[in-house]
């Protein structure tokens, strides 16, 4: 059995940034919550959000990431899908997906187009 906390940081101007977060059980570890070690990541860039859930659908990780005006959209898109990963492994995942609409992309492949895209942005940058 988890116990599902929810919590809510007030960052005056800026709002308020939910997270959800499941607080470890007595007995340690979360072996039990992803069976498979599989979890689904879907990351939502306007509402700065990115959800965690098993192979049902359940939900493991809902969390608000806040978007710092210094930040590009794609920079941004790379620290959401940061948090998403760490939280994801945090709880037990083994493999690890992207979902957008219906197609589901390892994490590693997804990872693999983010420096593919930022990589091409710092060579445009040096020909500027």
């Amino acid at each position: 059995m988890f116990c599902v906390l929810k919590m809510f940081d007030h960052y005056g101007d800026y709002g308020t940034a939910e997270t959800t977060y499941i607080r470890e059980p007595k007995s340690g570890g979360f072996t039990d919550l992803l069976p498979g070690g599989v979890a689904f990541i879907k990351l939502d860039l306007e509402k700065g959000t990115y959800k965690v859930t098993d192979r049902d659908d359940s939900l493991i990780v809902f969390s608000t990431v806040s978007h710092d005006d210094g930040l590009t959209d794609l920079e941004f898109r790379r620290e959401l899908f940061n948090s998403a990963t760490d939280s994801a492994y945090h709880y037990g995942a083994k493999d690890a997906f992207v979902i957008e609409g219906p197609v589901k992309t390892p994490v590693d492949e997804y990872e693999a187009e983010l420096l593919k895209e930022e990589r091409a942005i710092r060579n445009e940058g040096d020909f500027e």
